[in-house]
């Protein structure tokens, strides 16, 4: 077995005199493998907390990265390859050293850089705190408004203070919005109702109208809309929208509504009428006619056709 002697030959008749010697490059590569799985799980950790931070501070991303790339063995052999050169620890302390500085630099930065964000989001959860505290507030004053108007403007209505009744639900009608259903039907209700009463037919029919939409028109609401078209001189509307009030079950709108279009007749032909009841198949008027049917009882039974004076569906 071969074994290495060192120092037999004497230094002055050495050709290479470093030739022998053991490298000290390979071994500080074993004797630093404990240290160097530090650096590579320190290296690890700073890629990772560069892209956790890469959204809020580029900058300290990039010191990480930087800093991650030094600190594992992996960019120690690209960079030595790249530059033909030994990493030597005293290098890597020094260059980690610098970075370590810059990284914390860009740490405080990257702190000031939360704080911040963290205070905008903070003023902008109060902010809107606030808005709907405010919108709230606005909508029990809108509310109150409302119910306030209508009650003064039923009272009026009641009273028979008409005209101020109307100025009442038209206040009122500021307040109510299109979410609030039944509170739009009843303003329209007396808002129709004082229209008539003031003999402002014509914006009593726009109430009317605007029932008819919502889908709550009543039999004695069409009612008074015909009466309404009928105060402007519109015949044709009042005479439909009284059929219609008519076919509703509203009795009074029934009788005017046979006042205004009643029913006439007209005579159509005279039937020949057999004995035992029956028509004469062929109307015969000569011998032989119900000559089945025992005979002729009524040789002219007048048929009539029965119908409105006006059609209201060509109205």
């Amino acid at each position: 077995m071969k074994q290495y002697v060192p120092n037999l030959i004497s230094a002055h008749h050495r050709v290479l005199p470093d030739y022998f010697k053991k490298s000290a490059h390979k071994d500080s590569k074993r004797n630093v493998s404990a240290g160097s799985l530090l650096w590579n799980a320190l290296s690890v950790v700073a890629a990772l907390v560069a892209l956790l931070v890469l959204g809020i501070h580029l900058g300290f991303s990039l010191s990480l990265v930087v800093f991650a790339f030094f600190a594992s063995n992996w960019g120690n052999r690209r960079l030595e390859q790249a530059l033909e050169f030994h990493f030597t620890p005293s290098l890597k302390a020094g260059v980690l050293g610098v970075l370590s500085f810059v990284s914390v630099l860009t740490g405080f930065q990257y702190k000031d850089r939360v704080a911040q964000n963290n205070e905008r989001e903070r003023l902008a959860i109060i902010a809107e705190q606030k808005a709907i505290a405010n919108s709230k507030r606005k909508e029990a004053i809108r509310l109150d408004s409302l119910r306030i108007y209508l009650t003064q403007a039923d009272a009026s209505l009641k009273k028979g203070a008409y005209a101020k009744a109307v100025w009442l639900y038209n206040q009122s009608a500021r307040f109510a919005t299109a979410n609030e259903s039944e509170d739009q039907r009843r303003l329209h209700e007396r808002l129709a109702t004082g229209y008539v009463r003031t003999k402002a037919y014509r914006a009593a029919i726009e109430q009317y109208d605007e029932l008819a939409r919502q889908g709550s028109l009543t039999g004695e609401q069409t009612y008074q809309r015909a009466l309404c078209y009928q105060q402007v001189g519109r015949k044709s509307e009042a005479l439909s929208e009284l059929y219609r009030a008519s076919e509703a079950g509203y009795k009074p709108a029934t009788r005017l509504y046979d006042k205004q279009n009643p029913l006439l007749r007209k005579l159509l032909y005279y039937q020949t009428v057999c004995c035992d009841g029956s028509d004469s198949p062929s109307n015969a008027k000569g011998r032989g006619a119900c000559s089945h049917h025992g005979g002729v009882c009524n040789w002219n039974k007048p048929i009539y056709e029965t119908y409105r004076k006006y059609d209201v569906n060509g109205l």
